[in-house]
């Protein structure tokens, strides 16, 4: 399973299998209005069926852990659930890249986010680093849904290149977060499939957390230094 999904996948389940599947609300169902609540047990938001977003799976667990968001916002905070899918029941998997390139011929609202997605993309593009988006972004993307609002900040993922370019490209990123007052969030996808931030690949720690698609590891610079050897992160 391992081989076909990964993190932040998007993932569509067929019809007869989302009509059956236990979705967990996370937190109190009762702090939601009724009717949101249902939407998300049944997985379609106003006739539109929510994307899963592949998450963390246990080791031995049958199935495949997913995650759903919906639009619906309390205080800064969004219903979200969570189930577990057959794998057989997955008829369509988009992975960030694919997401992003989406945006080509997609019409999106004129808000900040999508804006500065446009921007970072050039960046990435000009650093020779395949870029991929997540988070409400990606959800709204993928189904048209309102996920975004005039504050949305933006959760990126790179692809492993050479590491000075991965650092300009950082650098570059921050300045735009700073300029467009849009949060930047940009992983690193390892070779293994594993994310590690960049804002703690490039900080003056030892250290970076990689998460990967059954747990989480604290690696030590010097393992991602080691994937490109033509660079010092020092």
């Amino acid at each position: 399973m391992r081989g076909r999904f990964r993190r932040h996948d998007l993932v569509t389940i067929v019809p007869a299998a989302r009509r059956s599947l236990a979705v967990e609300v996370l937190g109190d169902p009762s702090w939601w209005p009724a009717d949101e609540v249902e939407q998300l047990r049944c997985g379609v938001v106003d006739g539109v069926p929510l994307p899963g977003i592949v998450s963390r799976q246990e080791d031995g667990r049958p199935g495949l852990a997913v995650g759903f968001a919906t639009p619906f916002r309390q205080e800064g905070n969004r219903l979200r659930g969570r189930a577990v899918v057959p794998p057989a029941a997955v008829s369509l998997i988009r992975d960030p890249y694919q997401v992003i390139a989406h945006k080509r011929c997609t019409v999106v609202p004129d808000l900040p986010v999508f804006g500065v997605l446009d921007e970072a993309w050039a960046l990435a593009a000009a650093a020779g680093l395949p870029c991929g988006v997540f988070g409400s972004v990606a959800l709204q993307l993928a189904s048209g849904l309102p996920f975004c609002h005039e504050e949305s900040d933006l959760d990126l993922v790179v692809k492993m290149g050479a590491l000075d370019g991965v650092e300009r490209f950082y650098g570059a990123v921050v300045d735009l977060a700073q300029k467009s007052g849009v949060a930047i969030d940009v992983e690193l996808e390892l070779p293994d499939g594993a994310g590690i931030k960049l804002a703690e690949l490039f900080d003056g720690g030892a250290t970076v957390l990689a998460k990967g698609f059954t747990g989480v590891r604290l690696m030590d610079k010097d393992e991602v230094r080691a994937m490109d050897h033509r660079y010092s992160l020092c």
